[in-house]
């Protein structure tokens, strides 16, 4: 193919729409990451902006990859409910030629590039266990998330409207004409390589990538899955409108919210372009708060703590169709277990009592009721509609199996893993 033919197809990805925002928009939420990780070059040309939002003593973190029409100012809304609903910390990452993203025409590779970058300041700075990490693609950020779930051992995978391949979704549409563009985001091949929980959802009003795509994904799948096809989704329909849509799927699936009470320190280097207060403190207090920060005087780290973001809000509530004012999260399954990496006995001690204390309080005001997610025999209908569909939780290798018939999946061991 000539260079005008892959630009053209290049376009029609990812067509840029005009930045949402500026430097100042997200007051200590836009961060940015230079390529190399460094923070002497954060204020170099090729710094990546993403959107940063903490929740606090969160186990998860989440980097979401957003559409091809959106950019971190139009998903900001999305990140904030995933940040708030599930009590995760979010990362978004921006795209080449998007918002304020340098890097011109965005690409498959740039794109993938990009995300590479997010995951690596992930385990290489904040040196966050990747066994944590949830990763959420939408529409055409399917294709970035499934090159990292294939590549890294996650925690999650989430798929919101995916694609078989560019090719297959123009084959859709356009029939063999497929055959005259280059490949792009082969999602049918990678999806057979990842060993995360993958969790689909896709409308079955979706006009723009059939529903039968993320169909097919489901079933190429070898590891643990399942498929959510709401009758009245469309391609763009917001995911919070219903909470059969997403927000069920997500709990009841993936088990959250769940805690960890590490500090999650962030450099203040990343910073660097915005008006942020952290770059604002006078003398006085930086030097305050690195003897806060000292380590038995062997130094002092440069960094910021949970414990200067805002705090957790109240326990989410759910909202929407069939569900009463007021109703808390159900209590997740194993939430109360240490966490593997709190390796002193005191910690886990005060880990644990602070969990045990908080779901107290939780189930003092929870009122007895029937369960807001049942698991139904094969056969009926659940509580998205759909029929239940036979899911091989089989492991390469293994003959035994994660969940016996017509229960619900068991949840991860210490590990992080699912058995």
């Amino acid at each position: 193919m000539d260079s005008s033919s892959f630009n053209l197809v290049n376009h029609l990805l990812f067509p840029t729409p005009g930045s949402s925002y500026q430097a100042d928009s997200f007051d200590k939420e836009l961060i940015w990451l230079p390529k190399s990780l460094d923070g002497a070059d954060v204020n170099s040309e090729d710094s990546v902006p993403c959107l940063f939002l903490p929740s606090h003593s969160a186990r998860f973190f989440m980097i979401y990859l957003h559409s091809n029409a959106e950019d971190l100012g139009r998903c900001h809304n999305f990140c904030q409910l995933l940040c708030n609903q599930f009590q995760v910390h979010v990362l978004a990452v921006e795209y080449p030629g998007y918002g304020l993203c340098p890097g011109g025409q965005a690409t498959e590779e740039s794109v993938i590039e990009n995300a590479r970058l997010a995951f690596r300041f992930l385990t290489q700075v904040l040196m966050f266990p990747q066994e944590d990490i949830i990763i959420i693609g939408r529409s055409i950020g399917c294709g970035p998330a499934l090159c990292l779930a294939a590549e890294n051992r996650v925690y999650g995978l989430v798929l919101i409207c995916p694609f078989l391949s560019v090719r297959e979704l123009v084959r859709t549409h356009l029939g063999p004409l497929a055959e005259l563009i280059d490949e792009r985001f082969p999602n049918k091949d990678r999806v057979t390589e990842i060993s995360a929980a993958l969790l689909l959802v896709h409308g079955k009003k979706d006009n723009v990538v059939p529903w039968t795509h993320g169909q097919a994904l489901y079933h190429a799948c070898p590891s643990r899955k399942r498929l959510v096809t709401p009758a009245e989704m469309s391609h763009n329909s917001s995911l919070h409108q219903d909470p059969a849509y997403f927000v069920l799927p997500m709990l009841s699936f993936f088990g959250l919210p769940d805690y960890n009470f590490d500090e999650l320190r962030i450099p203040p280097w990343v910073y660097g372009r915005n008006t942020s207060p952290t770059q604002e403190e006078s003398a006085d207090d930086k030097e305050d708060s690195e003897g806060r920060n000292s380590v038995d005087g062997a130094g002092k780290l440069e960094s910021l703590s949970c414990y200067c973001l805002p705090q957790r809000p109240a326990p989410a509530r759910l909202q929407g169709p069939g569900i009463g004012p007021g109703s808390f999260l159900p209590k997740p399954s194993g939430s109360h277990r240490a966490r593997p990496h709190l390796n002193t006995k005191s910690r886990e001690e005060t880990a644990i009592a602070a969990v045990d204390k908080f779901f107290a309080a939780q189930e003092a005001s929870l009122e007895v009721g029937d369960p807001l997610v049942s698991w139904p025999m094969r056969g009926q209908q659940d509580a998205f509609e759909e029929e239940v569909e036979d899911i091989d939780v089989r492991l390469p290798g293994s003959d035994s199996e994660d969940c016996r018939e017509n229960e619900p999946p068991q949840p991860p061991d210490d590990a992080g893993f699912f058995k």
